[in-house]
């Protein structure tokens, strides 16, 4: 892969009136729209919460733009110094960082209200309950294409996000928001469809058929051949380091975990790895060192600000960690072999992981997240139980009965309009496909108290 390419300025549909540069215009588009603006009512880990002090998808985006940034300055610097591309001589540091800071504030632009579990909420109901759905007398299963099943089945905000950013009227255009390749190809985690999953190294799918054609042009025009964008692990190292330290935060402030869980979950850890020992001691002394400095200074909430403090340091760690990790990995990341996590074999990884235990035993399954997301849950369960059967009929010239011409007078004209943009030229059974795509769009794109009252306005 050549950074020429993988930089590259180019645009899906041809850009209108520049006046700044590539990289300014995606930025100036990003914070300027809807659907960013509504990331401040969606949940980072914490859903429906009254206290502004914890983050939401926004908070959690900005910061993740922050440290990506940081972390573009670091590798630029170091690949530059250690000459290991002649494309670092000739270019700006800010050319490289700056791809990181916008993608950073969209990475998770497709995310559903009510965090991960909005996500499993609506592959849970695809899984339960496309198999009954029927149009004409014929399940719609039987109709559509494996591939298209796949996607609902395997619902993932990932490929939401590119969907989301490439067909989103934006505007008055129904290019969506038209950012560039690099921006776009940064934050394909997943460089895979659904229906490739099976046989595929990832998890997780990055793109739904209706953007295979969007996915194979950026493939072509990067380079990439089927491979992630070296940036792309990148934007994910900035995503660990930003979520699994404000985690902690935001659970200490909703009295999740205490200070000495903390402490406690790091001394578990260093009994099950020995590779650490020295590091850990080091780092979890900072820790009680910030705290004994806040309780000299007779500061308010002595154990909060210590680990917030401690969070910053860990931070600039793992930030330098990552870098050197791509560094030492260039060759593998051009050449598109590398498939590891930039954590792997070091201290921060040790230090992810032990955060990670520390989450999984006391936040995520706190009774104060767990509550309202079970509520999330019925939410959109039941908003898929209104919307989709109605949405099956909706511009067939199928009979509607009244309530279900209703339901579809409800769903946004926003939506409504990204269907037909793209049902212009569509098969029937394409139309299907996008119909039912229709409702996802719609609902993935509410915020969290917006779901919350439609839903309560719907079953009053």
């Amino acid at each position: 892969m050549q950074w020429e390419k993988l930089l590259s300025d180019l645009h899906y549909t041809p850009q209108e009136n520049l006046d700044n540069d590539g990289a300014q215009s995606d930025y100036d588009t990003i914070i300027c729209s809807t659907l960013f603006r509504r990331l401040q009512d969606k949940a980072q880990v914490f859903p429906l919460d009254e206290d502004d002090y914890v983050r939401t998808r926004l908070t959690h985006s900005l910061e993740v733009s922050a440290i990506g940034k940081k972390l573009g300055e670091y590798v630029f610097r170091k690949l530059k110094e250690g000459r290991m591309d002649p494309w670092f001589e000739s270019h700006t540091e800010k050319a490289f960082s700056d791809v990181l800071l916008c993608a950073g504030l969209v990475h998770d632009i497709g995310n559903p209200p009510f965090g991960h579990f909005g996500e499993y909420s609506i592959r849970e109901w695809f899984q339960n309950h496309l198999h009954e759905l029927q149009i004409g007398g014929t399940p719609v299963m039987d109709v559509m294409s494996r591939w298209q099943i796949e996607d609902l089945l395997h619902f993932e905000g990932n490929a939401q996000s590119l969907r989301l950013l490439s067909k989103t009227p934006y505007l008055g255009r129904y290019h969506g928001f038209n950012l560039s390749y690099k921006i776009l190809g940064s934050i394909m985690k997943y460089p895979v469809s659904s229906h490739e999953l099976k046989d595929s190294i990832y998890r997780k799918n990055g793109y739904h058929y209706s953007e295979e054609d969007l996915f194979c042009k950026l493939d072509q025009e990067m380079g990439l051949n089927g491979s992630r964008h070296p940036l792309s692990f990148l934007l994910e190292a900035a995503d660990d380091i930003a979520y699994r330290t404000s985690d902690l935060e935001d659970a200490m402030v909703k009295k999740v975990i205490t200070f000495q869980q903390i402490q406690d979950i790091f001394q578990q850890q260093k009994v099950r790895n020995k590779c650490y020992d020295a590091d850990s001691a080091a780092c979890m002394a900072k820790l009680s060192a910030f705290y004994a400095d806040e309780l000299n200074r007779n500061g308010r909430n002595p154990e909060l600000t210590a680990v917030q403090r401690w969070s910053q340091f860990v931070q600039k760690i793992m930030i330098e960690e990552a870098g050197e990790s791509f560094v030492r990995h260039y060759c593998q990341l051009m050449n598109g072999t590398f498939t590891g996590d930039l954590f792997d074999g070091t201290f921060s990884g040790y230090l992810i992981e032990a955060i990670s235990g520390l989450c999984e035993k006391y936040i995520y399954t706190s009774s104060v997240k767990t509550k309202t997301e079970l509520f999330g849950r019925r939410v959109i369960h039941s908003l898929l139980d209104q919307f989709l059967p109605a949405a099956l009929l909706y511009d067939t010239g199928e009979k509607m009965t009244f309530i279900e011409r209703r339901t579809m007078d409800t769903v946004s004209g926003f939506y409504k309009s990204m269907y037909h943009a793209q049902a212009q030229t569509a098969s029937a059974e394409d139309k299907l496909y996008l119909r039912i795509l229709m409702i996802t769009d719609f609902i993935s794109g509410m915020t969290d108290n917006y779901a919350k009252r439609l839903y309560r306005e719907l079953n009053v």
